[in-house]
């Protein structure tokens, strides 16, 4: 089980197409390594065939990839289309 699980369980539960959470609200969830409040690439939106990003894994199984807003430290999830969804 990965550390990201719980994140990965809160987004599952989630109906919204998009929700946005403070670090503070993560945290509660999960332990950010510092590099998530510093690097927007902690937050890539990988291949989950190839990453091995647990993070990226976590948010993407639950069906949301990651748009950080560093600055204002906050992410905002947004649900992933379906190909076919998105003709």
């Amino acid at each position: 089980m990965s550390k990201y699980e719980p994140l990965a369980d809160y987004l599952r539960r989630q109906t919204s197409d998009s929700l946005t959470l403070t670090f503070a609200q993560l945290e509660g969830l999960v332990k950010l390594p510092a590099s998530a409040k510093r690097y927007d690439f902690w937050w890539s939106n990988d291949d989950v065939k190839t990453t091995n990003n647990a993070q990226c894994i976590a948010w993407q199984a639950a069906g949301y990839e990651a748009h950080p807003n560093l600055r204002g430290k906050r992410v905002t999830f947004r649900r992933i289309q379906a190909e076919d969804d998105e003709a």
